[in-house]
């Protein structure tokens, strides 16, 4: 016991470090196995009470006979702790090589103290129960029959503080799930499990003395039966620990399973595909680039952008390429909580799309249509100082392919007579192509101020083989208002239309002394969006900006994003936008059937390489603590060794009593069919009851305890984890611990003619 007990905590301590969870979760080990230590230390005194007797008979007292007592205890304490350290070494390294990214250290001082305590608690209580035996009438010590005794009062104490400490940790738990657990609520599964074991037992005992006068009519084997379940403690006691360490792997296993679950509902949510490929370099514009050059026909590529933001729920978003969404993603999300949000992104498709071109120089005509005239005056320095004039300067504003804001500046000098003048300049980050944002037209008086009117026609602006005039220009309000507000202007007279798209070209009246900055006219420029648990929604470029939000659908759960967010078209969202915030995680996204030249293809081009969707699910496992349900499986693994090491040791130290019980019966003419029936009962009974039992408990323990335990560190925005019972993992324990009673019990009660002969009893007098 001390072996199972201390290799246990070894492993859950050390591979609890390594995951940086709490080293607590080995609470339910430390309670089994404080329960099993009392008992099997008062069956050794018990066992021991004929050499304790001889031995004051021989005269032996005080510290010699305490020596005598201890030595052999001691021994074997000291040698499984010795042996479970070494073995718990052996399992860390093992289950975090396994588990976690790197073998942890085999050992550690915390689990070295643990050693020692497990160690030093064992030997005391042993010391406690053999203090026990030695009190004990003379008499008794050497009596070679060993009748049932009462509960005493110590025991039936602890048993109601059991009871009592389940209520509380299931009250506890409660409150558990918005913080970190206690070690009450870490103990409830252990203290559910004891409760329930030792109402068990009550049940068993009290069913059992209530029915023993009924059983007269229907023989002497169930008769037999009933007696022992009413009187014996080789099985029914230690039923008490089986059915505890079978409600901790109920939960472990109902955990595991809604931790598994999770993470595969997360990983559908966060990666709409079989394969993704990290391309946050290139940003949301160059995914959306590269799959249109890959996958032209866009039936297998996507690109997504997601910036999580989850201390900023606010701005929290996604974008996708909403027109390949459905000849991509399809039926991915059926079945998941993000259904209906899929079948919806269709709905955020809008026409609106950046202007993207390439080349490697920028071109511009103008003519003046009314140009200042060229004034000047002498400075305080006596320097004659310009001012007025047609000098003109365009700055072209655009992200490049590497995500990067470029600008390019063009300046040219308008003749008064209304002439044609053209110019060019070269624009080197555009040659792999770009996306126009926006352009400055301002004046180049050379850093005087000059209020005077001031009117151009643009007649062509290129950029490569693209002609920027084709789509309309808008003013932008604010640059406007800052001129308008300004106290050096104060007789300022704004013109009828500062903008005006002709078909010749672009009339622009320039400001008198900031940039008169235009935008490409998006219509109505509204982004449509689908929301998931937002009050008020607003979209964001892929830059960061807002725009005028349409919510066109609301929604539980939205792929990428979860249960919060906003999310909207890609492309409708790059128009006009500066480059993508660093906080976004672009991918491309490739469905199941993507051809393996397109992959190789992406890969070589991104220089990354691609993940499965396995391989993000260990991701979002590893992201969110997933090793803390290992953890507690481990402790639910040890709690079992401690029930079966319990059951086995009982069933063992009993086992010559039932054999010489048997050899009396048969003196008394009870046949050896009879007392086969009878075992055969008694293990049916306790069979059923575990069963019955540890399904209940386990119910009741997912139901009250799963919510508090820190199985996993589900993020704010993410998919809630599904903790209600099912029925398998209630199951499989129930049926392991049963079958354990069954093998156990049934070598406890197989009766053969060799073994149970009467003559054992002349033999043992003797």
């Amino acid at each position: 016991m001390t072996l199972v007990v201390v290799g246990g905590a070894v492993v859950v301590l050390q591979f609890a470090m390594a995951a940086g969870t709490s080293p607590w979760l080995t609470a339910p080990l430390l309670l089994l196995g404080a329960v099993a230590v009392p008992s099997i230390g008062a069956e050794l005194a018990v066992a021991r009470r004929e050499e304790i007797g001889l031995a004051r008979l021989r005269g032996i007292h005080g510290l010699r006979l305490w020596r005598f007592l201890l030595v052999e205890p001691l021994l074997a304490i000291v040698l499984g702790a010795g042996i479970g350290v070494a073995l718990g070494a052996i399992g860390t390294v093992l289950a975090t090589r396994s588990w976690l990214d790197d073998a942890a250290p085999a050992l550690g001082h915390t689990a070295l103290l643990a050693a020692a305590g497990i160690a030093g608690v064992g030997l005391l209580i042993v010391s406690l129960s053999a203090a026990a035996a030695l009190r004990e009438p003379l008499a008794v010590q050497v009596s070679a029959r060993r009748r049932p005794r009462r509960a005493t009062t110590v025991a039936v104490f602890l048993s109601v503080l059991v009871l009592v400490g389940a209520g509380v940790a299931a009250y506890r738990s409660r409150g558990a799930a918005a913080g970190e657990p206690d070690l009450v609520v870490l103990l409830g599964p252990a203290l559910v499990g004891l409760a329930l074991g030792q109402a068990a037992i009550w049940v068993v005992r009290i069913a059992a003395r209530v029915l023993t006068p009924a059983t007269e009519k229907r023989g002497l084997g169930a008769f037999l039966a009933a007696r022992r379940l009413a009187r014996a403690d080789d099985l029914v006691t230690p039923v008490r620990l089986v059915v505890a360490a079978a409600v901790v792997g109920s939960l472990a296993l109902s955990g595991a399973v809604a931790v598994g679950g999770w993470t595969g509902e997360q990983a559908a949510v966060e990666v709409p595909g079989a394969r993704t490929i990290d391309v946050t370099d290139l940003g949301a514009l160059g995914a959306v680039d590269l799959t249109e050059r890959v996958d032209p026909e866009g039936e297998h590529l996507i690109a997504t952008a997601v910036v999580r933001n989850e201390t900023r729920l606010g701005e929290r978003r996604a974008y996708v390429d909403a027109g390949r969404w459905d000849a991509v993603v399809a039926d991915f999300y059926d079945g998941t909580p993000a259904a209906a949000a899929s079948d919806a992104v269709a709905s955020v498709d809008t026409d609106i799309a950046p202007v993207q071109v390439r080349g490697e120089r920028l071109s511009a005509s103008a003519a003046g249509l009314t140009v200042p005239e060229v004034r000047t005056q002498r400075g305080p320095t006596g320097r004659v100082v310009a001012a007025g004039g047609g000098g003109l300067e365009l700055t072209l504003a655009f992200v490049t392919s590497a995500n990067e804001s470029g600008a390019a500046v063009l300046r040219l000098e308008v003749p008064a007579d209304g002439s044609r003048v053209r110019r060019s300049v070269r624009v080197p980050e555009c040659a792999e192509g770009c996306a126009i944002t926006d352009l400055d037209v301002s004046r180049d008086s050379r850093g005087l101020i000059d209020g005077s009117d001031f009117e151009v026609l643009l007649e062509t602006l290129e950029l490569g083989s693209a002609d920027l005039l084709a789509q309309p220009w808008l003013p932008d309000p604010s640059s406007v208002e800052s001129a308008l507000n300004s106290n050096f202007f104060r007789n300022y007279q704004p013109p009828t239309s500062f903008v005006v798209n002709r078909p010749d070209g672009l009339q622009v009246a320039l400001l008198p002394a900031i940039a008169l900055r235009l935008e490409q006219d998006r219509g109505e420029a509204s982004v449509p969006v689908l929301v998931a648990d937002q009050d008020e929604p607003v979209a964001l470029d892929l830059g960061g900006d807002d725009r005028t939000t349409e919510v066109v659908g609301v929604a539980g759960s939205l792929p990428l994003l979860g249960a919060v967010g906003v999310l909207a078209d890609i492309r409708t969202s790059a128009a006009g936008s500066g480059p993508t915030v660093p906080a976004a995680e672009v991918q491309v996204v490739a469905d199941a059937d993507t051809p393996e030249a397109v992959l190789d293809e992406v890969a070589g081009a991104t220089g990354a390489t691609w993940r499965t969707r396995s391989s993000v699910r260990d991701a979002l496992g590893e992201r969110y603590g997933v090793a803390q349900s290992v953890a507690y499986a481990l402790t639910a693994l040890a709690c079992a060794l401690v029930a079966l090491l319990a059951l086995g040791a009982g069933v063992t130290r009993h086992l010559r009593d039932y054999r010489r019980d048997v050899a009396s019966l048969r003196v008394l003419g009870v046949s050896t069919g009879t007392v086969r029936r009878a075992g055969r009962a008694e293990l049916a009974s306790l069979t059923v009851l575990v069963l019955a039992v540890v399904v209940a408990g386990g119910w009741l323990a997912v139901t009250l305890l799963l919510d508090g335990l820190p199985l996993l560190a589900v993020p704010v925005a993410g998919l809630p984890l599904d903790t209600a019972p099912h029925a398998w993992p209630l199951v499989v324990p129930a049926v392991l611990a049963a079958a354990a009673v069954v093998l156990v019990g049934g070598r406890a009660r197989a009766v053969r003619a060799s073994t149970t002969r009467p003559s054992l009893l002349r033999e043992e007098e003797r």
